[in-house]
């Protein structure tokens, strides 16, 4: 398998930055690792807390058995009202640090063929 192959598969399939890591280019391949870990671990954080916000207002509804789903989708969209706005910097962030990741990948993997084709 070429090494553009290789690179690009193991970032777009695997994790970001992992076929800059596995090519040999060791600095951007952190990068991309930890700019993805990092927009996963923030959108993860946020997501957890909404989640707990709300599972606090639906447990005492549960035990006076108040809750129907008129109530809890009140509940919902009462918590998400506050809007998604650094979840969706997260989301656009890893996004993009994917793609570049491929792409950088493929260069990379694309340069080293080349050389090596040269050598030969």
């Amino acid at each position: 398998m070429k090494n553009s192959t290789k690179g690009m598969l193991l970032s777009g399939l695997v994790y970001p930055g992992l076929g800059q890591l596995i090519l040999g280019h060791v600095l951007s391949g952190i990068i991309f690792v930890l700019l993805s870990t990092t927009g996963f671990s923030v959108l993860l954080y946020r997501i957890m807390q909404r989640t707990v916000r709300v599972i606090d207002q639906i447990l005492p509804l549960l035990v006076d058995k108040k809750l129907d789903v008129h109530t809890l989708i009140e509940l919902l969209n009462r918590d998400f009202a506050g809007g998604w706005r650094l979840e969706n910097i997260c989301l656009i962030g890893i996004a993009g640090c994917w793609l570049v990741a491929i792409g950088h990948a493929y260069f990379a993997g694309k340069k080293i063929d080349r050389q090596s084709r040269l050598n030969l």
